[in-house]
């Protein structure tokens, strides 16, 4: 989570941003022994749908109705701290329910039909980090009772920053009594390191994994066969003739032609299996680590249903 007044970025769109910028590449790694090897490359019935599919590590961050729940209870908990101060104020709460999974646009365009509609754009707006409506509108009075700063669960809160109108402010102001609320024994509000560090590396090994390598090299000669010169869907997605404000007809014709390329060899099946299977791994390589972690998440999920009424 980010300052009041700012909205969350998933880690899936933080994967999108980091993809989009050439930041989801790395070397080679070996893959883990356990698990069922994922299918070779093949003309067998591809599936590249990404809806049905879900990641390991999604059980260890947030979801959509997750972090839906306790923004909507930490809004309300700030508005009725700033009433106290006779001050009207309700953080703005965007619908995070409309979040896509972790899975969505993970692998690039795999929808003919989205493909030839928005090429490599975004399908619709992102839910991203930004300043709220009438954020900036706050005087310095109501921004210092507000407050802004998250402390971890169990971290020193940070001092009062003194009193409005003859009340005392709460540590680290109506934000952070409100996070205490919510992170009280032991919750947590925010995607955990520990899972969003599995979350990037994932992608980063399974990208760089001979099995995917495999199939990206089948990708690569039919994407060649349709006059497309790149060696992965990751080259394909960075090409920087498509920084535009909208899809360029180029730009759709690629896209089209990557998603046909990706069917035929089951470039999702394959990357999808490769990149759970090193999740599993390192799941159960911080088994106790992330245990805490599905706890913290829990408890606030409750926590915020006591505030909310859910």
């Amino acid at each position: 989570m980010v300052s009041v007044g700012s909205v969350r970025v998933s880690t899936a769109l933080l994967c999108m941003l980091a993809l989009g910028a050439g930041g989801c590449t790395g070397a080679a790694h070996e893959a883990p022994a356990s698990g069922a090897e994922p299918a070779e490359p093949s003309k067998a019935s591809p599936s590249p749908d990404t809806a049905h599919r879900r990641l390991p590590v999604e059980d260890y961050l947030m979801s959509p109705t997750e972090n839906d729940r306790v923004e909507r209870a930490r809004s309300t908990l700030i508005s009725a701290c700033m009433k106290r101060f006779t001050l009207d104020f309700t953080p703005y709460t965007p619908d995070y329910t409309k979040m896509a999974g972790q899975v969505s646009n993970r692998y690039g365009p795999t929808d003919t039909k989205v493909a030839a509609t928005h090429g490599y754009h975004p399908e619709r707006e992102q839910i991203a980090e930004g300043e709220a409506p009438g954020q900036k509108a706050l005087s310095a009075d109501m921004r210092r009772v507000l407050g802004s700063s998250i402390a971890p669960a169990g971290a020193t809160p940070p001092e009062s920053p003194g009193s409005y109108r003859g009340i005392r402010i709460p540590a680290g102001g109506c934000a952070g009594e409100a996070d205490r609320t919510l992170t009280s024994g032991g919750g947590i509000i925010q995607d955990a390191e520990a899972a969003i560090a599995i979350n990037f590396s994932s992608f980063e090994k399974s990208a760089a994994d001979p099995r995917v390598k495999k199939v990206f090299a089948a990708w690569s000669t039919c994407m060649r066969e349709k006059n497309f010169s790149y060696a992965t869907p990751l080259e394909a997605i960075n090409d920087p003739r498509w920084k535009t404000d909208g899809p360029s007809a180029p730009e759709i014709a690629a896209a089209v032609a990557e998603v046909e390329c990706k069917q035929r060899y089951g470039v999702v099946d394959v990357w999808f299996s490769v990149e759970s299977t090193y999740q599993r791994a390192d799941i159960t390589a911080e088994a106790k680590r992330m245990a805490q972690v599905r706890k913290g998440i829990d408890v606030a999920f409750e926590n915020a249903a006591a505030v909310v009424g859910e």
